[in-house]
């Protein structure tokens, strides 16, 4: 006993120096962590952009013409966008935009550490490049920014320019830019923009199923066309509803109604088409007077001498007149057989078909019958017969 009494002093010691040493060298090591920390973000920060310009951001919009009426006649974009404020995005659009792709969008910084974490882990396990996890904001600094490349150095800008704008900016503000950026397919950008051309309407008047629909396009615009891929449209439509429903966002009565809803599209116009050679005249007048970027770019307003409803007679009179010399002369035009190409009478469709014809109007139609009596004929889905 007493042997183990003497030796107990130098073992305590002993035991006193070594976790000394094991500390000692957890400081170096995190100290050198610290400083390669550091150094890699100031060397991916060097020649990052300064967020300040988006204050003064302006992206490029439609230049809209009018008629006398200040009726939209006609217009000319490099990249169909309507500019829009946060109010002007109901909040079904943006509930729906956050639940699938941003859940903290209002509660982080610009980054979102745990989904990061699990895609790094989902990236090792695949083996596959760093991808995923990107916030709202990381992808507007991406869009506006950085290269859509999917590299560990372009992860490390996005991050710190995520971080940048949190500070510099509001979450509407950011929420807004990213709503006018965003590409939303068929050369639309900009969930205005998209809520007309998709739906011919302003994004206020989006309903549930369709908010969803539109929510749905950044992860991939093009595989989830409802246009080209309407399949892939639905069931990523559908995840939408159900993500908004797992938030707490809409009810299961609500979910349940706009899941079994099939998309029901209202593709807008053309609108050069009612007076293209009128509108092509003006274009070469803005463009000789204010250039072609500021044209197709600056969002103008244009006020023009035309009116919208002598004009449509006028086109009204042009065509009655051919038709009535078609009718006195015979028809002397050369008919496509469609049945010459891939489509069938079955899936052959026309542009004219895209909405209800209109009174005294006139509509391409498909022969799909000839017979004694008459001819059964063809025009969306309305059918008739020629006597």
């Amino acid at each position: 006993m007493h042997k183990l009494e003497q030796d107990s002093p130098h073992v305590e010691a002993a035991g006193k120096k070594l976790v000394g040493w094991v500390l000692f060298g957890l400081m170096v090591l995190l100290s050198a962590l610290i400083g390669a920390t550091g150094g890699l973000l100031l060397v991916y920060s060097t020649d990052l952009p300064q967020v300040e310009q988006l204050e003064h951001y302006r992206p490029s919009s439609i230049t809209e013409l009018y008629d006398d009426q200040g009726r939209i006649i006609g217009s000319f974009a490099l990249q169909r966008r309507v500019v829009a404020a946060y109010e002007d995005y109901p909040p079904v659009l943006r509930d729906a935009l956050v639940s699938i792709e941003d859940k903290d969008f209002y509660k982080h910084s610009g980054i979102n550490f745990w989904r990061i974490i699990g895609a790094a882990y989902q990236d090792f396990e695949s083996g596959g490049r760093v991808q995923g996890a990107s916030t709202l904001t990381m992808q507007l600094a991406r869009n506006l920014f950085l290269s859509p490349d999917r590299s560990f150095h372009r992860k490390i800008q996005e991050t710190l320019l995520a971080i940048q704008i949190e500070r510099r900016f509001t979450k509407p503000q950011i929420f807004t830019l990213y709503a006018n950026q965003i590409y939303l397919g068929h050369g639309v950008y900009g969930f205005e923009a998209a809520s007309e051309f998709y739906f011919s309407k302003p994004a206020q008047q989006l309903t549930l199923e369709q908010a969803a629909l539109l929510a749905g396009l950044p992860k991939s615009p093009v595989y989830y066309s409802p246009i080209s891929h309407p399949d892939h449209a639905i069931r990523r439509r559908n995840l939408v509803i159900n993500s908004m429903l797992e938030d707490g966002r809409i009810t299961a009565r609500q979910a349940m109604d706009s899941r079994n809803l099939p998309i029901q599209l209202k593709l807008q116009h053309d609108l050069n088409s009612l007076a293209p050679y009128f509108v092509e005249e003006i274009r070469r007048y803005l463009e000789n007077k204010y250039g072609s970027d500021q044209v197709h770019e600056g969002g103008l307003k244009v006020y023009t001498s035309l009116n919208m409803d002598l004009q449509r007679a006028a086109n009204q009179a042009v065509l009655n007149g051919i038709a009535a010399y078609e009718r006195r002369h015979g028809w002397k035009g050369h008919l496509q057989n469609v049945l010459s190409g891939t489509a069938t009478l079955a899936s052959y469709s026309h542009a004219d078909w895209d909405d209800d014809p209109e009174v005294n109007g006139y509509v391409h139609a498909l022969v799909t019958d000839v017979g004694p009596a008459g001819a059964n004929v063809k025009f969306g889905r309305y059918t008739s017969v020629l006597t």
